[in-house]
């Protein structure tokens, strides 16, 4: 006896408000500034002033300092930033 591929009813749920998630522009573009941002606190944390790229604020030559601060609120604003992708996904309440 072979049967049905009916899907449970939470998964019908699931699928149904997915369907009404849409994926805007400026969703894609805060993920990618996200990413960004969580390379950049990477940076911050691993390099030393001395090594970190002459463009990113912190750069000291010769220095061993490592800027912990800015890491963090890098990785804060990466956190703000997915904040802002998810609401962006939210779905489109019409009026009836």
């Amino acid at each position: 006896m072979r049967m049905s591929p009916i899907p449970p009813p939470a998964a019908l749920s699931y699928c149904a408000r997915m369907s009404k998630m849409k994926i805007r522009p400026m969703t894609i573009v805060l993920l990618i500034l996200s990413g960004g941002l969580v390379a950049v606190g990477c940076i911050y944390l691993a390099d030393t002033a001395a090594h970190l790229p002459a463009l990113m604020p912190g750069h000291a030559a010769h220095s061993t300092h490592h800027h912990t601060k800015h890491a963090l609120v890098a990785f804060a604003l990466a956190a703000v930033a997915l904040i802002g992708a998810w609401f962006t996904t939210a779905p489109d309440h019409s009026a009836t």
